[in-house]
């Protein structure tokens, strides 16, 4: 019995495969609208700090975005180099994405802080200035200006629910 079982299953499956099927072309992710589901499934995020405006010159930390809460520099990065980053790059940003990079070693607010909203899913994405406010479709950037957090990042924050807390005791550049 087990052995016609087997010839019957070998029997459908060259039926079902055999040379003259022809294969299934599935369309390319771009063209289905589904680049941006399985870019986000297959890795986490990351989240790179530049030292040059405009995410270039050198790389000063990264670190995977897990979910949830984080606190940068962490032992899941590599890099960091204190009061150096100007900019920073997104890959594979989930909507919804909030960091905050901040002059302050513990994150205070007494000290020059930046907010970045991301509004929509990218798979890369270059927050050319901490200093540089912006509204748009991709992302929102806040800034409360001291004196100056371009080359002064200490510490940067990231999250996928609002921070509590905006007081700024500075100066809020507006949009």
């Amino acid at each position: 019995m087990n052995r016609h079982l087997g010839l019957f299953c070998s029997l459908m499956l060259v039926t079902a495969c055999g040379p003259e099927a022809e294969p299934t072309v599935l369309p390319a992710p771009e063209a289905s609208g589904l680049s941006t589901q399985s870019s986000a499934l297959a890795s986490p995020p990351v989240i790179t700090f530049w030292s040059g405006n405009g995410c270039v010159s050198n790389q000063v930390g990264w670190y995977t975005y897990p979910g949830g809460a984080i606190i940068m520099p962490n032992s899941t990065g590599s890099g960091w180099v204190n009061d150096e980053a100007r900019s920073l790059m997104l890959f594979r940003a989930p909507q919804g994405l909030i960091i905050r990079v901040y002059d302050s070693p513990s994150g205070a607010h007494n000290d020059d802080w930046a907010e970045i909203t991301i509004k929509q899913y990218a798979d890369q994405l270059c927050i050319p200035s901490f200093e540089d406010v912006m509204d748009n479709a991709a992302y929102s950037l806040r800034f409360c200006r001291h004196n100056g957090l371009d080359g002064k990042v200490s510490q940067a924050r990231a999250q996928d629910y609002a921070f509590s807390g905006s007081t700024c005791n500075g100066t809020w550049i507006p949009w």
